[in-house]
């Protein structure tokens, strides 16, 4: 269209008529592109074909899952779909990595015409790039099946998250947490636990020397993990500095704290009165007695209920049973109200005192917080020896919290497949080793495809972004893609990352197959034509009329050509000089 229109621009042009469905699959029209069509003041008339709606279909819209993650880790596709024609009839879905099926579940249309999410859960396996398919069975009588089934692109990574967790007392709760990390393939969990006021005990060290002095206190040695656990320690055991780079292990380095409830803990151990208090996903009161030896139940709230972190078992109704099963706390600490962007999975219940926050997080500068306010250690001792309800939640808890904190290099593509599209963009973040952007860098992105392709592309710096690099690359063959991207500063290697993708043809055109009016009618209206139906295109003569682009013509001559002129410009050239003669100037 912007093609025909600027060709037009200097014709006689009456109008341009545009023959479509509206199925656009670019992404729509943007308004700077309306706005060009309008300056040319062509009016573009639209003939829409095809029906405008589907009689017996399902189509799935969108499918969200995570880009990359931990293996053996547990995902949620988000499934949006839309239907119409099949009220009150059952579909199953499911979710395949190739020809195996990771999760089956079946949904109901309450409505003949209507659409729906649906979350689906499956484990994410061993590590590798998994191209998942997200797909509704065909329903009998459809009309379309070829809508029924998305792609999506899920890197499983080969890596392990370091934790540390800091003690400030023994105690059971310590026992349990390590014992359930342990048995995590995918977390190497180091522990600091003081057992005097002048000495610690630590665990899952690389090398005598690791924290001989306890707490990190340099950017390098805390920074240098993904997570961190601090059970019940009061604030005034961190130097001003160690705080500082607590918060700073947060904000600047992305990484996952969790601040665990105990007798030290939040308002107990004065850390209301600290500059952490800003990261704590509540408001602390200002008040002793917050920590009491008393039991108490646990139970999810909305928001725990659907979430991957509490999710015990796969249905959701089944979870909130089993979670108001728990062995009850033995323990808890009251905190406040949660801040406004934080989030409450889960709520404890005392005797006699109602409700209050249990497990709440928030996303705090590049990273994430939680925190745990009673001990659990109960979950693992009050059941089934066989039971690993205890270490199934601690370990979805810490995953969460260190599954989305990278290295010094990270990079991404906006999409994960690209169906009928074949540019694709590619941002990377380049930082120095404090975590701050870093701007002097040479950035290179190695990608690897299908039949042997081989292919580099330099980044460039964003004018607008310091430290993020972006680039842009064809992929003209259809299948998995590998791009491994490259940070330097110099000759110093500042780090590397990996994104897949995916790309595939001949898929777009099955969705959306119906006419979209909608957008023909937004692009007839706002450049002043009109909609028609197909069956009504024979009215549209009467609405084309010249336009005004085009009916001026530049034609250039020479002057003496044009004699009326010249001798015009001659007359007023003498005309001038008698008046110069009568006024004395020549």
């Amino acid at each position: 269209m912007k093609a025909a229109v600027s060709e037009a621009a200097t014709l006689p042009v009456g109008a341009i008529v545009l023959l479509s469905d509206g199925a656009d699959n670019a992404g729509g029209i943007d308004q700077e592109t309306t706005a060009e069509i309008r300056r040319y003041r062509i009016p573009v008339h639209t003939i829409g074909f095809g029906r405008e709606q589907m009689r017996t279909d399902v189509e799935i819209t969108d499918v969200q899952v995570p880009a990359r993650t931990l293996a053996d880790s547990k995902l949620s596709a988000l499934v949006t779909y839309r239907h119409a024609g099949f009220a009150g009839k059952k579909a199953k879905l499911t979710v395949r990595d190739g020809g195996k099926v990771l999760a089956t579940r079946d949904i109901t249309f309450k409505e003949d015409r209507g659409s729906g999410t649906e979350s689906i859960v499956f484990s994410a396996g061993v590590a590798g790039a998994k191209v998942l398919k997200v797909s509704v069975d065909p329903v009998e009588g459809e009309e379309n099946r070829d809508n029924n089934a998305i792609t999506r692109l899920v890197n499983v990574e080969d890596r392990k998250a370091r934790i540390l967790y800091m003690e400030g007392e023994p105690r059971w709760e310590m026992k349990f947490i390590r014992r359930a990390l342990e048995e995590d393939r995918t977390l190497d969990l180091v522990s600091i636990l003081r057992t005097t006021q002048n000495k610690i005990y630590r665990q899952g060290i690389a090398n005598p020397k690791e924290h001989e002095d306890g707490f990190p206190a340099t950017v390098d040695e805390l920074f240098g993990y993904q997570g961190l656990i601090i059970g019940t320690v009061e604030v005034g055991y961190f130097t001003p500095a160690q705080r500082e780079l607590i918060k700073q292990f947060v904000d600047r380095r992305g990484g996952g704290v969790l601040f665990l409830g105990g007798r030290q803990s939040f308002t107990e151990g004065g850390w209301h009165k600290s500059e952490l208090a800003e990261i704590l996903p509540v408001s602390l009161v200002d008040r002793k007695g917050t920590f009491h030896r008393e039991p108490a139940t646990v139970e999810l709230t909305p928001q725990g209920r659907d979430s991957l972190i509490t999710r015990l078992v796969e249905s959701p109704d089944q979870n909130l049973t089993r979670w108001k099963g728990m062995p009850t706390l033995v323990d808890y600490q009251e905190t406040g109200a949660p801040k406004p962007g934080a989030v409450v999975l889960a709520e404890f219940s005392p005797t006699s005192k109602g409700k209050h926050p249990f497990l709440v997080m928030q996303n705090y500068g590049r990273g994430r917080v939680a925190m745990l306010n009673g001990s659990t250690w109960r979950w693992q001792m009050g059941q089934d020896s066989k039971d690993q309800t205890h270490e199934m939640f601690w370990q979805q808890l810490v995953r969460w919290m260190v599954n989305d904190v990278y290295g010094r290099v990270t990079v991404n593509t906006p999409k994960q497949v690209y169906s009928d599209e074949q540019k694709v963009q590619i941002r990377s973040e380049i930082r120095d080793t404090t975590y701050q952007p870093l701007t002097e860098a040479t950035v290179e992105a190695k990608i690897l495809g299908p039949a042997g392709i081989v292919d580099a592309v330099t980044l460039q710096p964003d004018p607008l972004t310091p430290g993020v690099f972006t680039g842009e690359w064809v992929a003209e063959k259809p299948g998995s893609y590998l791009a491994e991207v490259i940070g330097k500063r110099g000759t110093e290697d500042v780090g590397r990352d990996v994104v897949t993708f995916h790309r595939e043809d001949g898929v777009a055109e099955n969705f959306r197959a119906e006419q979209n009016r909608e957008l023909l009618d937004k692009i007839s209206s706002q450049t002043g034509g009109r909609y028609f139906p197909a069956a009504e295109a024979s009215k549209l003569q009467k609405e084309i009329a010249y336009s005004e682009a085009g009916i001026t013509v530049r034609e250039t001559r020479d002057l003496w050509d044009m004699p009326a002129f010249f001798l015009l410009l001659v007359l007023l050239r003498s005309a001038e000089w008698l008046l110069r003669r009568k006024w004395g100037v020549v």
